[in-house]
């Protein structure tokens, strides 16, 4: 890449399925030759019944910790740094990622308690609206790097920011824009066919024009355009299944974006039913 990405951001409980979350942190950092910062936070509050056994038996749990992560990228020959506190989890994923100036955070689906308990709901909601970096749930094990990305898009500048970010992240994917376009009254009616097919040549000139518009799309290769009416959480999951596509990408909001403002119960649903790993964007300027 031509362009310097900032460090990455692991944000780990050291549960064994966070291991894939770790493994597409390390493809990336080296892919994009970039530094890895992995952050344990050690909740304030934990009980016997939410610590993990690991902690219970040792009596420095900061230094057992360091040493676990350090193990874990000792054979990756990547630049890497540790980072162990202790807080709430959200504030300190944010604190940590602007200190060191990182362009990514990733974060996966791990077990029932501390940051994995919190991660489909509170905590990507949280990091969603107020980190200033994309955030990366990892769901499936990195088999390759990112090639078949879904950018979810309405074709508004607001979105242009989330495919920048993919294009940041994945420079020689396959990227394919997705757009669900709403038709009035579908489900309880049967649409009129023209006012479906006036919707559908809308979305399409709506899709040339934010291409022409955009750059830093690759030249020399087309991108694809996929247009489909229905409801945007429904549509994209099922597309993103039948495609098998490696990553989905969206804003947090947009004039009729995947998250929309209320991001918490719709990216639930989201991150819940897309069968790939998902990249969120915050969009620059919202409240």
């Amino acid at each position: 890449m031509t362009q310097q990405v900032g460090p990455i951001l692991l944000a780990t409980d050291l549960s064994a399925r966070g291991d894939r979350a770790l493994d597409r942190a390390l493809q990336l950092t080296k892919e994009l030759n970039t530094k890895l910062i992995m952050l344990h936070v050690m909740e304030s509050h934990a009980t016997p019944l939410t610590t993990p056994v690991w902690r219970r038996l040792s009596p420095d749990h900061k230094a057992l910790v360091e040493r676990e992560l350090a193990e874990d990228v000792a054979a990756a020959n990547v630049p890497a740094e540790v980072v162990v506190t202790k807080g709430d989890p959200v504030a300190s994923i944010m604190e940590t990622a602007d200190a060191f100036g990182c362009s990514l955070i990733v974060a996966g689906i791990a077990r029932q308690e501390t940051l994995g308990r919190l991660l489909l709901g509170t905590t990507v909601e949280k990091l969603a609206r107020q980190a200033r970096q994309p955030v990366l749930v990892v769901k499936n094990r990195p088999r390759r790097p990112y090639r078949d990305v879904l950018v979810a898009t309405d074709f508004s500048d607001g979105s242009r920011q989330a495919l920048r970010a993919a294009l940041q992240l994945v420079p020689n994917a396959d990227i394919t824009l997705f757009n669900a376009y709403e038709v009035p009254f579908q489900g309880v009616t049967k649409p009129d066919d023209a006012v479906v097919d006036n919707l559908y040549r809308t979305a399409e000139q709506c899709a040339e024009r934010f291409i022409a518009e955009t750059p830093e799309l690759p030249k020399g290769r087309p991108t694809k355009v996929v247009l489909e009416a229905g409801q945007p959480e429904t549509v994209l999951a099922d597309y993103s299944f039948n495609h098998r596509s490696d990553l989905v990408v969206t804003g947090t909001h947009g004039r009729t974006g995947i998250l929309r403002t209320a991001i918490g119960s719709v990216a639930e649903r989201l991150l819940e039913s897309l069968p790939s790993d998902v990249l969120i964007v915050r969009l620059s300027g919202e409240e």
